[in-house]
């Protein structure tokens, strides 16, 4: 190599010199010049290393060096196929620790535990004295064999007497892993008594007891923990989840605020305070602790849960963006998506509110809230027949679907067409849920149509005097049934709380009053 560098260095300053270079000596230093580029880029993490080595490769063929260096790059990269190409470099690398350990990991990534356990054996022969290949090792034997992993983690603790913690700290969690929680439990503790003062093995018994159920013996070692100094948001927050259970609800409130002060979007803690403010009413606090959550962007249920928020908070205009912006972001969550719909038929943005609605109930054909969200959109479109063909399957499956029920029977009233089947209708529909309001509304109002004037103001006495001055449309229905019963004051009453809300027609059927 020191041949090909000098090589190398007087080809660089040849033309200051005047010298000359054999060809032999300039393809020397070109290959070399390769070479350095491609270990240049590897140091440099340049996006163009791989395709250097290859072309290192192409100038120096048998090189097992340069294919153990393609074959990690192409792990790296997760391109298994491009690692096939040059995984021939351990035949020519008999004695290189480094290389069997390359290859042990290519064996791995390609599902062969076996062969992986062989090649780093060959490592470690190699360099037994190499913690990184031991540590990987023994994370590959915990995978495929656990036994054997926790009978070489033994063997080895005999062997270095002062790594036994550490090496029981390991076994712990392999058997944490494999839910073997009295082994698990055995193992930290055997390390506890060698150093009380241990935050990984406290940390793994925290986790036992946790899995097996014991709250109070969790909470202790958590306990313990922060005793020895150790306070992370995360052991906070379980804290706080342990007295949630317990429903001590001010100290699990006050380890959460901690949590956040260590971890201002520590996810657990700021999804257990949005939860609690929630409870006190406190909207606008709960929708800063989601919103400071690290995976607030990612999460659809969040995004939705804040528009919730800000319903209640009576910001409809907030609350329909937050909404909107869930469902761009997350396109195919059939919760944004259903609910974005909804606040655009809210909105009477009646076409949209069906264009996002459309491809869900092809997707999802069974669902009986989207088919029929997606059947009051083409309602509110006006497009009747469509509509009707949605309700009629909805009811196929669901006979007692009440809500279908009843916009079927209501849309063919509005239409005053098919009064017979819309009466059936609605009677189906009160059968399953009598005291609904609206029911109540869309029978007393097809008797209406029908000339039973009796029959429709009898059901309208059942409706609470809240209701009618709250729902101007109800109370237009009301003003016109009390009309043509003859009682023109109740009607006139009623109009006028209709109009007063905006209802057009209350406002022309008042000037037909006598």
């Amino acid at each position: 190599m020191k041949r090909v560098f000098l090589v190398f260095v007087l080809f660089i300053t040849g033309p200051l010199w005047g010298l000359s270079l054999s060809k032999e000596a300039q393809q020397e230093a070109g290959l070399f010049n390769t070479f350095l580029e491609a270990a240049y880029a590897q140091h440099a993490g340049d996006s163009n290393r791989f395709s250097l080595l290859q072309d290192a490769l192409t100038q120096m063929p048998d090189s097992s060096y340069l294919k153990e260096q393609l074959v990690a790059e192409a792990l790296a990269a997760d391109a298994l196929g491009l690692a096939d190409y040059y995984a021939d470099f351990i035949q020519t690398a008999q004695d290189d620790a480094q290389a069997w350990t390359v290859y042990a990991m290519y064996q791995w990534r390609k599902g062969n535990g076996a062969q992986a356990i062989e090649a780093y054996e060959k490592a470690l022969e190699l360099d037994p004295d190499n913690e990184q290949i031991l540590s990987q090792y023994i994370a590959l034997l915990a995978a495929v064999d656990p036994a054997k992993a926790v009978t070489t983690l033994k063997e080895l603790a005999q062997e270095r007497p002062s790594l036994t913690p550490e090496i029981f700290t390991e076994i712990g969690q392999i058997y944490l892993y494999q839910r073997r929680y009295t082994n698990a439990l055995d193992s930290f503790n055997k390390v506890l008594e060698l150093d009380p003062a241990s935050v990984n093995a406290r940390l793994g018994r925290v986790e036992v007891y946790e899995k097996t159920n014991q709250y109070f013996l969790m909470l202790h070692e958590l306990e313990e923990l922060e005793k020895i100094g150790y306070v992370t948001a995360q052991t906070l927050s379980q804290m706080g989840a342990v007295f949630v259970l317990v429903k001590d609800m001010p100290r699990a409130e006050e380890c959460f605020l901690r949590a956040k002060s260590l971890d201002n979007s520590h996810i657990t803690a700021g999804y257990f305070l949005a939860m609690m403010a929630e409870q006190r009413g406190d909207y606008a606090h709960a929708i800063n602790y989601l919103r400071d959550t690290r995976d607030y962007s990612e999460s659809a249920s969040k995004q939705i849960q804040v528009s919730y928020y800000q319903r209640k908070l009576n910001r409809p205009q907030e609350s329909f963006d937050t909404i909107k912006q869930a469902y761009q972001s997350f396109p195919d969550n059939i919760d944004a998506a259903y609910l974005y719909s909804v606040a655009l038929y809210e909105r009477r943005e009646y076409a949209k509110s069906a264009r996002v609605l459309a491809p869900l109930v092809n997707k999802y054909p069974n669902n009986q809230e989207v088919r029929l969200q997606y059947a009051f959109a083409l309602e509110g479109q006006k497009r009747y027949k469509l509509m009707e063909e949605q309700l009629s399957i909805l009811l196929e499956q669901n006979p007692q679907q009440a809500a279908a029920l009843n916009l079927f029977a209501y849309s063919l009233a509005l239409r005053n067409t098919r009064l017979t089947q819309a009466a059936d209708y609605a009677a189906r529909a009160l059968a399953v849920i009598p005291s609904e309001i609206s029911f109540l509304d869309t029978q007393a109002w097809i008797f209406y149509l029908q000339g039973k004037y009796s029959q429709a103001a009898d059901l309208l006495r059942t409706i609470p005097d809240y209701v009618l001055e709250q729902t101007p449309e109800i109370a237009y229905h009301a003003g016109m049934i009390y009309a043509a019963n003859g009682d023109v004051s109740l009607a006139r009453t009623y109009l006028q709380i209709a109009a007063q809300g905006g209802w057009k027609e209350a406002a022309k059927a008042l000037k037909k009053l006598p």
